[in-house]
């Protein structure tokens, strides 16, 4: 059955131990960040928990932070094996489910529109130290082509300038900025809801990188099995999950900018302040008990790099057309989009940069900064075995490839700033690290394997773990 809403998987990961409960009082002003921070880097990469703070200082509301910070959380939110978590999402999404409309939800029961909307009453954290303010970091912005009408929902970092002003960072070849750049050329502003505090798969689809013109509902859908339940917003012409803790009405005024960050990055360095459009909130839905959901983003290992690598892995494998490819996988330093290392079945010499070449072709591939190929007997996963096939495998001469002038992500720390101020676009490298197949290496030095094989089977006499 799938998740009803958030509190549904909260009781989830209290079943399984995967959450912690901090019943003292805490600042939303650095010290959450601060224990966020801690608590991944103690942790580690598969056994940091979820955190449920009861009492955040100057709130009555709750806030619940890295609910998605490990694969086997995230499969949990899947309702599904971690093993078979790129087949699972393969599976489901090839058989969308659109949202059905419902005449009310739990995100309604108290409504506050106009200058009765407050965005100071939620409990948002500033993160990191030299952040601009505080920052909504686990939002779904829902929107849609002024066109076509076609919806989509996305997450995008939101600064919260004042009471009724969020700011919103959208690379140029992001969906929303797409949507933005057609209702300004019509002199209108965009209608955008934000929604807080989701049923897993919502956040899952929300930062896939699907074609455009995909409904990532539709998706969510699909991932649950079931239709996400909608309701229509107060203000604005735009439908939001029934479910949400929280919802925010708005617009994105044309022709309005704001200084707009620092903030931490999920690559660990900070973006950049500059001038960003604003949404003007209308409204401010909620239930009467809700529980404020964010992510602490910085330096690696965090949540960004568990919801947006597993995604972008399962979609490279559907989007690259070439055969051959075993598995995908997007390192945690890399924050689940700068460094995909990819293991294939090689036919011929030349076919791993063949593969690199597809994999920046694609829409999950387009914010790579760094394509690895290694053959199918290293695991993408173990950078140990990555990192011993192209230390051995590789011939600088011949083997590595700069692709000049890419489409990238704005948030890479190396662009300068005039490549992130105009067309997002910067230099991407292809690393073949597969064996040559007309010139080979030596032969590799293993054990004689049937004496290894009677090894395996009588491990337990020898008395080591």
């Amino acid at each position: 059955m799938p998740y009803r809403d958030l509190r549904a998987f909260l009781e989830r990961l209290e079943k399984e131990g995967e959450i912690v409960h901090v019943e003292a009082e805490v600042d939303p002003l650095y010290e959450i960040g601060a224990i966020c921070r801690l608590a991944l880097d103690r942790g580690g990469v598969g056994g940091n928990k979820a955190l449920y703070f009861s009492r955040p200082k100057g709130h009555s509301h709750a806030v619940a932070v890295n609910l998605l910070s490990t694969r086997k959380r995230y499969c949990i939110g899947l309702e599904c094996n971690p093993d078979e978590v790129h087949e699972e999402w393969l599976r489901r999404t090839k058989s969308p489910i659109p949202p059905i409309i419902v005449k009310d939800g739990r995100c309604k029961e108290v409504v506050r529109i106009g200058k009765d909307a407050n965005l100071f009453e939620l409990p948002v954290p500033t993160w990191n130290e030299k952040d601009g303010g505080p920052y909504i970091t686990f939002p779904c912005h829902i929107s849609k082509d002024p066109e076509t009408g076609v919806r989509n929902a996305a997450m995008y970092r939101a600064m919260v300038h004042d009471e009724r002003t969020l700011g919103i960072l959208a690379a140029p070849y992001r969906h929303i900025r797409l949507h933005f750049e057609k209702a300004r050329a019509r002199g209108r502003p965009l209608p955008v809801a934000i929604a807080i505090g989701l049923d897993p798969t919502i956040y899952a689809t929300a930062v896939a990188s699907f074609p455009f013109g995909i409904d990532e509902l539709a998706m969510a859908g699909a991932l649950r099995g079931e239709p996400v339940e909608m309701v229509q917003c107060e203000t604005i012409p735009l439908d939001v999950p029934a479910s949400s803790e929280i919802v925010i009405e708005g617009e994105m005024a044309p022709g309005v900018l704001r200084e707009e960050g620092p903030f931490g990055e999920f690559t660990g360095y900070y973006g950049d302040r500059a001038p960003q459009p604003i949404i003007e909130v209308k409204a401010i839905t909620h239930r009467k008990d809700f529980v404020f959901q964010g992510t602490y983003t910085g330096l690696p290992h965090n949540e960004n790099c568990v919801v947006t690598g597993i995604s972008n892995e399962a979609e490279i494998v559907r989007q690259c057309p070439l055969p051959g490819i075993k598995k995908v996988h997007f390192t945690s330093g890399g924050g689940g989009y700068l460094h995909a290392v990819v293991s294939v079945k090689k036919p011929y010499d030349g076919y791993g940069k063949m593969v690199g070449l597809s994999v920046l072709g694609t829409t999950a591939g387009r914010t790579v900064k760094l394509v690895t190929v290694v053959d199918d007997d290293i695991d993408p996963s173990d950078l140990a075995q990555v990192d011993w096939a192209v230390t051995t495998r590789v011939r600088v001469d011949r083997d590595v490839e700069i692709i000049k002038d890419l489409s990238a992500n704005v948030l890479d720390p190396t662009m300068i700033l005039s490549e992130k101020r105009g067309g997002s676009r910067a230099d991407k490298m292809i690393i073949d690290a597969t064996k040559p197949i007309l010139e080979p290496l030596p032969p590799e030095c293993r054990p004689e394997p049937r004496v290894m094989e009677e090894v395996i089977r009588n491990w337990r006499k020898y008395g080591i773990a």
